[in-house]
């Protein structure tokens, strides 16, 4: 087993549409996982008890993984975003 750099992102939300619903949150995640092809993963949900999206990516190194979570988590924060309390 190969393991990966693993970066997890929690975004407060206001609200939680179904992400396939948001067509920016789509793209990010499509364009990520193009640029990751056999070379990590993406997984993107919503918590099952709190106000938040999260976004993990695991990739070959910690500097490409920070930055494609980052990336995602950018867009879902514009779209759905909230200060938390």
């Amino acid at each position: 087993m190969n393991v990966f750099p693993q970066v997890l992102i929690n975004v407060d939300v206001k609200s939680k549409p179904p992400l396939e619903t948001m067509p920016e949150v789509k793209a990010a995640i499509r364009q990520v996982e193009k640029e990751l092809t056999g070379k990590g993963r993406v997984l993107v949900r919503y918590s099952g008890t709190q106000p938040q999206c999260r976004v993990m990516v695991e990739s070959l190194n910690a500097e490409d993984t920070t930055f494609f979570c980052d990336k995602i988590a950018r867009v879902i924060k514009g779209i759905i975003g909230s200060i938390p309390s």
